[in-house]
Order: C-alpha cells, then sequence, then structure tokens
C-alpha cells in the first residue's frame, strides 16, 4: 500500500475509535471501548495491529551496507548526577537524542522539572523521558523506530528518567542501563 492510503486508514481508524467512544458516553454503544483503549501501552498495541493489517512499512526500503559498529551516545557520558526521579547526564558536545528502539513518543512539551521533555514509550515497556532538550524532532503520539531522532541537545547535558512497568529506576541503575541500550 501507498504511504497515503495507510495515512487515511490509520486516520479513518482514530476517528471510528474516537467516535465509538463518544457514542459509548452518550450510552448509544453498549459495548465498551473505553475500558481497552486508556494506556500508552493500549496504543502501541493498536500500533501493532494495524501495522499488521496495513503490511510491512520497510517493504519500500532499500538495504545498503554499513559499519556494523553502532555508536552508542548515552554509553560514553562525562558525568553523571542524580536529579529528582533520574539524572542529569554531561557530555563533552551536544548531540542528537536518538530513539534507542520502536515506540511511540507520549510527551512532547515543557515541564518544571525537565524543562522541554520528550517521553517515549518503548515496544519492551521502557518509558524513557528525555530533559533539557534544545528542539523537538518528533510531535506526541509519533511512532518512532531504533535510530530516529527524538529531539537535539542545546547545551551539553540531558535530564534521564527511566520507568520499567511503572517503577522509576534508580539513579545507581541509570549508568547500567544506558550502556546496556537494547541492540
Amino acid at each position: 500500500m501507498k504511504w497515503k492510503t495507510k495515512w487515511v486508514l490509520a486516520i479513518l481508524f482514530a476517528i471510528g475509535v474516537f467516535t465509538y467512544a463518544k457514542l459509548e458516553e452518550t450510552g448509544i454503544a453498549s459495548q465498551p471501548i473505553t475500558q481497552y483503549v486508556t494506556t500508552g501501552k493500549d496504543f502501541i498495541v493498536m500500533k501493532k495491529w494495524v501495522s499488521s493489517i496495513l503490511g510491512d512499512p520497510n517493504e519500500d526500503k532499500i538495504v545498503v551496507s554499513a559499519s556494523p559498529e553502532e555508536e552508542m551516545p548515552f554509553a560514553s557520558y562525562e558525568s553523571m548526577q542524580p536529579y529528582k526521579d533520574g539524572v542529569i547526564v554531561s557530555y563533552m558536545n551536544a548531540m542528537p537524542i536518538t530513539a534507542q528502539g520502536d515506540g511511540l513518543v507520549v510527551f512532547t512539551g515543557s515541564t518544571r522539572q525537565s524543562g522541554k521533555t520528550v517521553t517515549v514509550l518503548y515496544d519492551d515497556g521502557d518509558e524513557v523521558t528525555y530533559g533539557f532538550v534544545g528542539s523537538f524532532k518528533k510531535l506526541p503520539y509519533s511512532t518512532v523506530k531504533k535510530g530516529d531522532t527524538l529531539a537535539l541537545m542545546n547545551e551539553e547535558a540531558i535530564y534521564l528518567k527511566v520507568k520499567r512497568e511503572g517503577i522509576v529506576l534508580e539513579a545507581s541503575v541509570l549508568a547500567t542501563y544506558f550502556s546496556d541500550v537494547k541492540e
């Protein structure tokens, strides 16, 4: 399928879900849908289901050869200090913030705790928040693939927080977490 057709079908599906939820709210529809579509994980499941219907998005890609060594940007940092529920990590140079796996951007905006912030819910269930970013490259509820640029760092420091199964990982664990980023 062409990408335009896929977008039209995805938009129609979303409109259908929201319309049915409104009908449920008014009492016209008796089968509940809102109990199934309430969390970010539900959106991931729906994304996978719609992707399986629409076909493989990698069909149109051309395979090229490249260096098999993959750079792990968050693994080599200058310093890491605990801050709120996460850590502030400093680097030698500002760099792009890339997705560490396939997932869904669930938040882009500003918070008091971490300034300009991007939060991604990865398909493996981890929710990673990147704060103190300079500029956003993805909008909320955009799907991302491993290596996609989420944001650009403005300074040589970034705020990182990881939730796994709803529990925030401790700062002492984050150094290991980012050095073992999914390959």
